[in-house]
């Protein structure tokens, strides 16, 4: 064989190997993808900012002034949990109970097991929302936390609009079976003040029922999510439950262990966008982006922010 041929046959070997090799790589690792840390999105895509409870790691869950640090922390959206007390006034918090983010047994120890539905919105006043906060989390303690109560939905609104932020509330109705009229009467708040209109509000719940509700009383472009817990999604026929929301609902936010790529190429299949919870690490928010999700619950939305600017 002559040397030209030799030397054309080497460099045709060697064009193959590096053309090809990537697809095989590509291929092989459809497998570990999930496991393969990358901060950027698939699309190169903007990750909604959720601050769950507030930015709930620096500050005492919802209180007025964790959700002030996720607005100085450029949060998209303020997640509410909201409950009802006895005298039908939506309060944000995240428990049926008022046990452990309050100080409800030194103020009424007779009156376990302190459910927010036993208390009026005046006794509920009484309360101390933070102090727990200062003794769980030394390091980020401050003397104003002692002097936290916990917001109505009202009082939340007051000071965002005053605060004249574009960050929207992210709404979760808690329990809604046991709170009738629940869903009415939130939309009767956010309707009074303007707030029920697309960029500034959506609505999220684990009960079908309650965002069906939602479905009925809201303008139909704004977004109504779908919660699951791990147990609800794993090892589930995942087509079939994903079909069945799309008909009520235009995303899910599952709990972010079982996050798949599989999992949110499907539910952007059926239109639907991803909001894993609760995503706190680097590690774990450079995994959920990497499989292509839509927006992130953290407690920490500082660190999303900044991943955010990195990947632009």
């Amino acid at each position: 064989m002559k040397k030209s041929t030799l030397i054309r046959l080497s460099l045709f070997i060697s064009f193959s190997f590096f053309t090809f090799t990537p697809y095989a790589c590509s291929t092989a690792s459809t497998d570990t993808s999930d496991t393969q840390l990358s901060a950027a999105h698939p699309d190169g895509k903007h990750i909604d900012v959720i601050a769950h409870r507030g930015a709930s790691g620096y500050a005492p869950e919802h209180t007025l002034a964790a959700y002030k640090k996720a607005l100085e922390m450029k949060a998209d959206y303020i997640e509410l949990d909201l409950h009802m007390t006895k005298d039908g006034e939506l309060v944000a918090i995240h428990d049926a109970t008022l046990a452990r983010t309050t100080n409800v047994e030194q103020v009424y120890p007779n009156r376990a097991p302190w459910r927010v539905k036993d208390f009026t919105l005046a006794e509920i006043k009484r309360l101390d929302a933070g102090s727990w906060f200062n003794k769980k989390f030394p390091q980020y303690a401050s003397k104003q936390y002692g002097k936290e109560k916990i917001p109505t939905l009202q009082e939340v609104i007051d000071w965002l609009t005053q605060s004249k932020s574009k960050t929207a509330l992210y709404i979760e109705t808690k329990d809604p079976n046991v709170y009738s009229g629940m869903e009415e009467k939130l939309v009767g708040i956010l309707k009074k003040n303007g707030y029920l209109q697309k960029g500034k509000v959506i609505f999220q719940s684990f009960s079908e029922t309650s965002l069906r509700k939602l479905k009925g009383l809201v303008p139909p472009n704004i977004p109504l999510i779908q919660l699951y817990s791990a147990s609800t999604l794993r090892n589930k026929p995942i087509d079939h439950i994903l079909r069945h929301v799309s008909s009520y609902a235009d995303g899910i936010s599952p709990e972010q262990t079982i996050v798949t790529r599989k999992l949110v190429t499907k539910a952007h299949q059926y239109h639907l966008v991803i909001h894993p919870y609760t995503v706190n690490t680097t590690e774990e928010m450079r995994r959920q982006i990497a499989l292509g999700v839509d927006g992130l619950f953290t407690d920490y939305p500082d660190r999303l922010v900044k991943m955010n600017k990195k990947t632009r």
